[in-house]
């Protein structure tokens, strides 16, 4: 099941397809090029949000009694903790999805949360 959109990433999306309208409608290759610009700068804020939102809910279940979980960047189900390896400045959790089989892995260090390490696929 898909959770439903963050307003804010909606936002940005909007944005993009407004600016993406305008580029198809613009009579002169100036507007063009600056409305596709804009697209691109909407686009790349809406999958800059859209990650903030995945960190969020990666530090609001470690601070609670779940294991900590994760959303799959290839077909945004929850993923499920697999291991978690621990040292002395570290800690290095590595999730699977169930359904697509992908792997990721979460480093934090002393308590902050560092952006995720794709795996990609697991071979069986």
């Amino acid at each position: 099941m898909l959770e439903r959109s963050n307003p804010e990433v909606a936002k940005y999306l909007d944005r993009a397809a407004e600016s993406r309208h305008r580029a198809q409608e613009a009579t002169d290759q100036a507007s063009r090029e600056f409305y596709e610009q804009q697209e691109a700068t909407w686009m790349r804020l809406a999958a800059s949000a859209a990650l903030v939102v995945r960190v969020d809910l990666f530090l609001e279940t470690r601070g609670h009694a779940v294991p900590p979980c994760d959303r799959c960047p290839n077909c945004a189900k929850l993923m499920m903790l697999r291991t978690v390896e621990s040292s002395k400045d570290e800690q290095i959790y590595t999730f699977e999805c169930l359904s697509c089989a992908c792997t990721e892995q979460r480093r934090v260090i002393a308590g902050i949360a560092a952006p995720p390490v794709y795996g990609g696929r697991v071979s069986n």
